[in-house]
């Protein structure tokens, strides 16, 4: 058994508000919502992926408030991808190989689950520009090119999942 030497992601700059925002956006008492559902099941058909998800990072853990290719649901922050993707809210976060990729190939949920290998996050951003979590990709392969057109359509993606969480939030 080695040491390892994996860096979890920064913390943002606001996170006591983007937490409000979380909490407020009541996306993490979303459940078996089938929009959400059949917009990841669409990402997953769409761009080839094990596993597409909205994923919602709130405190210490990352919850996969919908997915198509894992029953995994619930994740440490600290070994998340998309931790690292909110710090740049208006950015798609692309890791081609993690195993390449110094940042992450020593992240245990990696090395022991082999479970991804590219990754792509586009942040689920609200109103008041707080990244909530990401509209996420893995997959077991890595790839490499993620460009600009499937940037563009994963956040659209992202965009969609965060106006269900407005329509949600008023039809309750």
């Amino acid at each position: 058994m080695g040491i390892t030497v994996y860096a979890p992601a920064p913390t943002p700059n606001d996170e006591v508000g983007r937490e409000r925002a979380v909490l407020a956006s009541g996306a993490l008492q979303v459940r078996n919502d089938p929009v959400l559902q059949d917009l990841v099941t669409q990402a997953r058909e769409r761009f080839g992926t094990g596993v597409a998800a909205v994923s919602i990072l709130s405190r210490d853990w990352q919850y996969l408030i919908a997915a198509s290719g894992t029953s995994s649901r619930t994740y440490s922050r600290r070994m998340s991808l998309c931790g690292h993707a909110i710090i740049t809210p208006r950015a798609v976060f692309c890791v081609e190989d993690a195993r390449a990729d110094a940042r992450f190939a020593d992240n245990p949920v990696l090395i022991d689950g082999a479970q991804a290998r590219f990754y792509a996050g586009a942040p689920l951003v609200d109103a008041e520009q707080f990244a909530l979590g990401t509209f996420c990709l893995f997959d077991r392969h890595p790839r490499a090119t993620f460009g600009a057109y499937e940037q563009m359509h994963l956040k659209q993606l992202a965009d969609g999942a965060v106006a269900r969480f407005v329509a949600l939030r008023h039809d309750g």
